[in-house]
């Protein structure tokens, strides 16, 4: 999407340095064993989701529909792989991993296209494996909104809505908690971060 081709630069320098979502990331390579293979949906520069994940010795396969994201993403995560591709429209026999993460990703989708990715995100993540999300707290669908000064659709739940959209797909939720973060020369957001894990068989 030539938006964020455009913006990949300006997007690392504001969205990079979120402690929440650096938080959950740290957890979930914890949790995870040494050599796992995490999917990153809409991975965009690699920073910090993949950057994180392969320093913790873990596998990354990082999704992005944009190659000026993706272009940084290679120069800085050299050990992770990067897929172009328009992550909705991945297959769902794309793989299996242990953990699936999409961090303001699915914010770019209608209500029902996140859902239709959960959906394949629970066939993605095998038994026992986790799934990490970080969403802006807002309940709308495919609403007008400007991203840094690029007008784009926006798409959200609330925080109860979002758990039991994610418990739906076969998910238990481990954790999940609203905060206030301020990008940098940004306003204010109210900001979703959601661990969850499926059954083990």
């Amino acid at each position: 999407m030539e938006v964020f081709d455009q913006l990949a630069e300006k997007y690392q320098g504001e969205h990079s340095s979120n402690p929440f979502q650096t938080a959950l990331i740290e957890r979930i390579g914890a949790l995870l064993p040494a050599g796992t293979s995490v999917l990153d949906l809409g991975c965009g520069t690699g920073v910090p989701t993949a950057k994180l994940l392969t320093g913790s010795d873990h596998r990354v396969v990082g999704v992005d529909i944009s190659e000026g994201m993706l272009k940084l993403a290679r120069e800085q995560v050299p050990a992770a792989e990067f897929v172009h591709a328009d992550f909705k429209d991945l297959p769902g026999d794309f793989g299996r991993f242990e953990a699936v993460t999409a961090f303001f990703s699915l914010l770019m989708l209608s209500k029902a296209d996140i859902e239709r990715v959960l959906d394949k995100a629970a066939g993605w993540v095998g038994p026992g494996g986790y799934l990490g999300i970080g969403m802006v707290n807002f309940d709308g669908d495919s609403l007008p909104f400007e991203f840094l000064g690029v007008p784009v659709t926006v798409s959200g739940y609330l925080e109860p809505d979002l758990a039991a959209v994610v418990e739906a797909r076969g998910f238990r939720v481990e954790s999940v908690e609203t905060v206030d973060f301020t990008p940098a020369d940004g306003p204010p957001e109210s900001q979703i971060f959601l661990l969850a894990r499926r059954a083990a068989s």
